[in-house]
């Protein structure tokens, strides 16, 4: 699944009115200096909790010369989702949301973004902007309960 319905996503917000506070809070710190303090985790994290795809927001280095010296393993996609499913203080990761996103919404956005390892594919699997994996796992049993 490469993004999260809206059944899902509304799972993680009170109401309408939540998500609409964490889009407005993003707009803000977008628009404002506190961008240059904003990371990769703190991105895609924004578009996890809004179901989108994630992974369009990375792209891997395509000289060789550079893949040759390990642009791919230190590809930031690898550190990133690192970041997120294994930051043993999630205050840092979510301060910039200012409630908006939750400790508990950061749980259910870690159980549904893949834990890669960098080791199990190859660059060339990137190519043309292909994907070897979905940005979410979402088992059928649980997407065909939340849509039906």
């Amino acid at each position: 699944m490469n993004t999260l319905s809206r059944t899902i996503t509304s799972r993680f917000f009170i109401d309408s009115q939540n998500y609409g506070a964490l889009r407005q809070q993003w707009s803000a710190l977008i628009n404002s200096d506190c961008r240059r303090e904003l990371t990769a985790a703190h991105h895609l994290l924004y578009l996890a909790a809004c179901g989108k795809d994630w992974r369009k927001a990375f792209t891997l280095a395509r000289n060789q010369r550079k893949l040759d010296n390990g642009a791919y393993i230190g590809w930031a996609m690898w550190r990133t989702l690192s970041t997120i499913h294994w930051s043993r203080d999630a205050t840092e990761l979510l301060a910039p949301f200012a409630g908006t996103i939750t400790p508990e919404v950061l749980e259910q956005i870690r159980m549904l973004l893949p834990q890669l390892n960098a080791y199990a594919y190859q660059p060339e699997q990137f190519a043309d902007r292909q994907w070897p994996f979905d940005a979410y796992l979402v088992p059928e049993a649980i997407a065909a309960h939340l849509q039906g």
